[in-house]
């Protein structure tokens, strides 16, 4: 860095964006407080409201992106959220990161826009901050206004430690308790991104992942209670020494209208998949498309039943291979279907709007999720395993603790075939047997149904709703 810093004027302003972020993550840390908001800060909910009282409950969500411009698991388990709360009487403004969207390709956004009537509200100041910590501290000085006008009792930061840094300093601006939802672990992402061994061994052991995990770990503690998406994860947060008595689990859910839809696939073939033989056995999924999702490995699984005399050989015949989502993955992902001889039988229709994923995954006669082992695939639950189990969708995941956590009932039964990660032998397997009991009756898949049942979005909200309420009237007694 100090090269840099001696170096031209963008280097050097450079080297000013890199201390800013290593500031950020340093113990302790905390974002300064904004004149223009000392006066707002005095200004919380009032202390005559009843915040036993659903219907009283307002909350600011403090978040990284949303609908409508960004389509992920993140936004979408947030939207879904916000939806469910709305349902319940709960009033929510969600204020997303500063800069977003014109920074992610929508240089005409709005300061504001209302999916399904959930406000989502935007930091777009006329000069953008010069370092990470100027941005978070627009956002923080955005963030009061709103508490100004909306007066929330309590203040919700997801997933990651800039959102939750926003949040720890409005809430000490303005006696507003937190929560910080944990829904991923940052450093695990970043070290899964890089494409190699050497290059992942090398992010796990850098200055960044120590960093950022550090002061994760220490945000959560700080906060007034802590939301995860798993067991699998709330004991990983344990262990980096977050109170365990202090941790809610709220898992991906599912919403009701996916759980009344008709699980009969041929009128979702017919409108997604038109050209399809009336004979395929299509496998696949829809997701975002990156490595740590491990749909080489789907790949090369088809290929081995497809070329391999000794598979079936109607199968070999009709397998089809369907991948519908877009990432850093795509292109390699498209060149390997030819490289393996299976261009001719895999679909990759790219990005699919919102509304009809579960179409496309109506539409497979089985959904695979092949993760790679990774930590961060090893503790974070992606959401489609529950959305294909509502859909009576037969299913494959790779076998690793946080997939095995999402597709397993209470009392013990796995509601998904479980293979090796990283494994195409064992998935080309795992893939003729469920072919060949394809006219059975499928118990996993009524298990399923009944696994995703229990987490529909409305129940799992009052997860939500109950830690709303006891911040609320700890702080209404306070």
């Amino acid at each position: 860095m100090e090269l840099l810093e001696h170096a031209g004027v963008g280097t050097r302003m450079q080297a000013r964006r890199l201390r800013s972020e290593l500031e950020l993550l340093a113990p302790g840390h905390r974002l300064a407080p904004l004149q223009a908001g000392a006066e707002l800060g005095r200004k919380g909910p009032s202390t005559e409201e009843n915040p036993d009282a659903d219907a009283g409950l307002r909350v600011l969500h403090l978040i990284t992106n949303s609908l409508p411009h960004t389509q992920s698991g993140y936004s979408l388990r947030t939207h879904r959220l916000l939806s469910s709360l709305r349902r319940a009487g709960v009033q929510s403004i969600a204020l997303t990161r500063t800069g977003y969207p014109i920074m992610v390709g929508v240089p005409l956004a709005s300061d504001e826009d209302a999916v399904d009537g959930v406000v989502y509200r935007r930091t777009l100041p006329s000069s953008l901050g010069a370092t990470a910590e100027q941005r978070l501290v627009q956002e923080v000085d955005a963030a009061l206004r709103i508490v100004d006008e909306f007066r929330p009792h309590v203040l919700h930061a997801t997933t990651d430690y800039r959102n939750a840094l926003v949040a720890q300093a409005v809430s000490q601006a303005t006696g507003i308790p937190w929560i910080l939802e944990v829904r991923g672990l940052m450093e695990q992402t970043w070290i899964a991104s890089h494409r190699s061994k050497s290059s992942r061994a090398r992010a796990a052991d850098s200055e960044k992942a120590r960093l950022v995990a550090a002061k994760e770990a220490e945000l959560a503690n700080e906060a007034h209670a802590v939301v995860t998406l798993s067991r699998t994860m709330a004991q990983e947060l344990a262990r980096r020494g977050v109170d365990d008595s202090r941790v809610v689990v709220v898992p991906n859910g599912v919403e009701d209208a996916l759980l009344s839809r008709p699980t009969d696939m041929t009128d979702a073939r017919r409108q997604v998949l038109p050209d399809l033989p009336s004979k395929a056995y299509a496998v696949g999924a829809v997701s975002a498309l990156v490595d740590y999702e491990g749909f080489d490995v789907l790949l090369r699984a088809a290929a081995r039943i497809i070329h391999d005399p000794s598979s079936p050989k109607e199968l070999r015949n009709d397998l089809h291979v369907v991948i519908a989502g877009d990432g850093t993955a795509a292109p390699a992902l498209r060149a390997l279907t030819h490289e393996l001889g299976i261009g001719d039988r895999t679909t990759m229709p790219g990005r699919v709007p919102r509304a009809d994923a579960p179409t496309w995954l109506l539409s497979l006669d089985a959904v695979v999720v092949p993760r790679r082992d990774l930590r961060v695939t090893q503790w974070v639950t992606p959401q489609k395993p529950v959305e294909a189990l509502a859909l009576g969708r037969p299913l494959v995941v790779s076998d690793l603790p946080a997939l095995r956590e999402s597709v397993r009932t209470e009392e013990g039964l796995d509601c998904a075939l479980l293979v090796p990660p990283e494994d195409p032998e064992a998935l080309a397997g795992e893939i003729i047997r469920l072919w060949s009991h394809r006219h059975g009756s499928d118990g996993r898949s009524q298990a399923g149904r009944k696994l995703a049942a229990s987490r529909r979005w409305p129940t799992l909200a009052d997860r939500y709703v109950t830690v709303y309420r006891r911040l609320a009237h700890e702080t209404a007694e306070e």
